[in-house]
């Protein structure tokens, strides 16, 4: 690594200028073209369906959406759905517009901090990551949340740098609101690198702080107060909460909150893994490099010199990745707050390699195995990414299989004939897609959902006529059969729980898969 006298230009982080701002609207539109002709036409997790349903009739008591909210995300796919006229869709193209425009926010990121060298890495890596690619092309929040994230970082960095004025405060405030109205768990998680941020201001720091916190809380509410309103109350939004908080929290099994925690960690690691490719390769790297080769005064020298940096990525990084230790990191999109940190970490590893040629070079190698990874990666390689891979084959797969499965039933059964029933929630083939794509169908799911409130002695999921209802029990009339669903990769075995073997056996010549 190279002292602070070696740094050129090119590689000292400064305020972004005119050709900053160009390069980065360069990446916009290069990131546009690539994540165009790969959006998903199909709901593609159970999320998604439930973020649709939303569009339409936001009501969480029937987890439309899930907890704690997202308002202002649903509430945009409503203004756009006016537009688009299709409320998938609509999430899409959300997606495919924010996700465009993160590379060129993490560009200037990087170039604020380390330098050009450390923008066009860092920029170049959200351009072609699988993580950041897949979640830009299918109707997800975690894309868009991690853009407004960006924007808070980038706001505070380029505050500090200028000591902190009372605009900045104002202009905090009122990103924190719209980010904790897209997914209040982000806002939270940037407390700290907030209260960092002002403790560095020069002047009435507590005064900044108290300003941002006033204008945060006020605008929150104006989208915090129709929210509950829609929700049936106070009461019943905490309800609601307090249930999702107490199954992803604990898990389902004894000793489940040691097992949660493990679990979120390897997703974790598996996640970033998935989203930083190469560029985590360098990470370690940088990393034996710095343990075993670096003496103590070139250690001491490369971090006084980016001291101030180094504490804003790892008050930015460190939080949140605690809070997807202690709550739950169950999707690959849930990384996705805090990736970009690594990538501008990553920019600034390739900055200190001596050579102008060496820099290019790993840029391509990182951007060459991204794409392969993302376009071209084999189904029987994902082994390399513990099957977690996010891939342009994972969201054409699933639209034609999800496709498939419902041409198959209308071509098969009429909704008069039969009783759709699902063993549990299946993220990638569950009961929320069926109620999107087959309303005219009556369906059950028999596996009992604790983070739903329902109506004494009415637990169960039944859906008709397109809407989500509570029931005591499976309820088949009029002479209609059973229809068991099978999603892939399952066998009929799911449905033991819920009826006895000859039972069973007989239904299973019916299963549709």
């Amino acid at each position: 690594m190279k002292t602070q006298s070696d740094q050129s230009a090119a590689t000292t982080g400064a305020r972004p200028g005119g050709s900053d701002w160009l390069v980065a609207l360069a990446m916009m539109a290069a990131a546009l073209a690539l994540r165009i002709p790969f959006r998903s036409h199909m709901a593609y997790h159970w999320d998604s369906a439930l973020f649709v349903l939303a569009v339409k009739d936001y009501n969480m008591q029937l987890g439309q959406p899930q907890a704690p909210g997202y308002f202002l995300y649903v509430m945009l796919g409503r203004l756009v759905s006016h537009f688009v006229g299709d409320p998938h869709a609509s999430l899409v193209w959300i997606s495919v517009v924010f996700g465009s425009a993160l590379p060129a926010l993490v560009y200037l990121i990087g170039t604020a901090m380390f330098g050009r060298w450390a923008g066009a890495t860092a920029g170049l890596l959200a351009l072609t990551s699988p993580q950041v690619w897949f979640h830009s092309c299918v109707a997800l929040t975690y894309v868009v949340d991690s853009f407004l994230v960006c924007t808070v970082v980038l706001v505070l960095w380029l505050a500090m740098q200028r000591g902190g004025e009372w605009r900045d405060a104002i202009v905090v405030g009122a990103l924190l609101a719209v980010v904790g109205g897209v997914r209040e768990q982000s806002a939270l998680a940037l407390g700290p690198l907030v209260l960092f941020a002002f403790w560095r201001f020069k002047h009435a720091r507590a005064a900044k702080l108290a300003v941002a916190a006033g204008v945060s809380v006020g605008l929150g509410f104006l989208w915090f107060v129709p929210m509950v309103r829609m929700s049936g109350g106070l009461g019943t939004y905490l309800e609601i909460v307090r249930r999702g908080a107490a199954v992803n929290v604990t898990g389902p099994f004894l000793g489940g909150i040691l097992y949660v925690r493990l679990k979120n960690l390897a997703n974790m690691t598996g996640f970033c893994w998935n989203g930083l490719v190469l560029g985590g390769v360098m990470l370690v790297g940088a990393y034996l490099y710095w343990m075993f080769r670096m003496t103590h005064d070139q250690k001491k020298a490369w971090g006084n010199q980016h001291a101030q940096e180094l504490a804003v990525l790892a008050m930015w990084i460190a939080p949140m990745m605690a809070l997807g230790v202690a709550i739950i990191t169950d999707e690959p999109g849930q990384v996705l707050g805090y990736l970009p940190g690594w990538f501008v970490l990553t920019g600034a590893v390739v900055t200190s390699l001596k050579r102008g040629w060496c820099r290019a070079a790993t840029i391509a190698a990182i951007c060459a195995i991204n794409v392969v990874a993302f376009v071209a990666w084999p189904p029987q390689w994902d082994r390399v990414f513990f099957g977690m891979a996010r891939t342009a084959q994972e969201i054409a797969g699933h639209d034609a299989q999800l496709s498939r499965i419902v041409a198959t039933i209308r071509e098969s059964y009429s909704p008069q004939e039969a009783v759709i029933c699902h063993a549990d929630e299946y993220f990638l083939y569950g009961i929320r897609h069926f109620q999107l794509y087959l309303p005219e169908y009556d369906q059950y799911q028999l596996a009992i959902d604790l983070t739903t409130l329902h109506p004494p002695g009415k637990p169960m999921w039944c859906v008709r006529d397109g809407r989500l209802e509570f029931v005591d029990k499976l309820h088949v009339e009029g002479g209609k059969e059973i229809l068991l669903f099978v999603p892939p990769g399952e066998g009929v075995d799911i449905f033991a729980p819920y009826f006895s073997p000859a039972t069973l056996d007989s239904l299973a010549k019916r299963a549709v898969r």
